[in-house]
């Protein structure tokens, strides 16, 4: 499960590097940023699948931002495969919605993508 939450985090700062794992712990924050969490279920034998809830924050009074950040990674992970040594990955884009925030300044949108996980060293 290590390799893949690193994957995971290595697919999604090669977009915004500003990319976490449950949530920004930093004590200054830059936006835009993403945080992401998965939930798995098992398939088969050695392959699971994962539903990643991604979150894109930014402080600004519009859009654009969180618009360019959510097509930059539909495009990323559009047909993106990857093999490594432990697992091979493949994305799908399932949806994405906006999330109220109750502030002016900071906009939220929620992604999720499935990915099928089949694990080589189990």
């Amino acid at each position: 499960m290590i390799e893949f939450v690193k994957e995971l985090t290595s697919q999604f700062r090669a977009v915004v590097p500003e990319s976490y794992h449950d949530r920004n712990r930093k004590e200054t924050v830059l936006y835009p940023y993403v945080t992401f969490d998965f939930d798995s279920e098992s398939i088969e034998r050695n392959v699971e699948g994962f539903y990643i809830d991604v979150d894109i924050f930014d402080n600004n009074s519009s859009y654009t931002d969180v618009f360019q950040v959510e097509e930059a990674l539909k495009v990323h992970f559009k047909d993106n495969r990857k093999l490594t040594d432990d697992l091979f990955i493949r994305f799908n884009f399932l949806r994405s919605n906006k999330i109220p925030t109750g502030d002016d300044l900071i906009k939220r949108r929620n992604m999720q993508f499935y990915c099928k996980t089949d694990w080589r060293t189990r």
